[in-house]
């Protein structure tokens, strides 16, 4: 059986099948935040197994920051806390390890 589909209801499939996709490519980056560091491990083994993921490095870089970001507290708390849907929290990257990670974004992103 050969299935048509006219014009008008292509118009409505098309944007429903775009947004699955879009959340289904979000999806890699809204997973489980219970992501516990290795005694010891550096900012870089940090960002590398928790952020790398979702935050891919552009032009040798890490990250652009916004200049609200360009500190490790703004980092420290951001990590903590997450943002909106995209960005989770990670409520075990504390102390050492948070700052070993704001650390090593600092020192390889760029500000904007």
């Amino acid at each position: 059986m050969l299935l048509l589909i006219d014009a008008r209801k292509m118009k409505t499939i098309l944007p429903v099948m775009l947004l699955g996709f879009v959340l289904s490519a979000l999806g890699g980056c809204i997973r489980s935040n219970d992501y516990m560091p290795s005694s010891g491990a550096t900012g870089e083994k940090i960002f590398k197994e928790a952020c790398v993921q979702c935050h891919t490095p552009v032009s040798g870089n890490v990250m652009i920051l916004k200049p609200e970001m360009t500190n490790a507290d703004a980092i420290m708390e951001r990590v903590k806390n997450g943002k909106g849907i995209g960005m989770p929290a990670f409520p075990n990257l504390t102390g050492d390890s948070a700052q070993s990670l704001a650390e090593y974004v600092l020192g390889n992103s760029v500000a904007r």
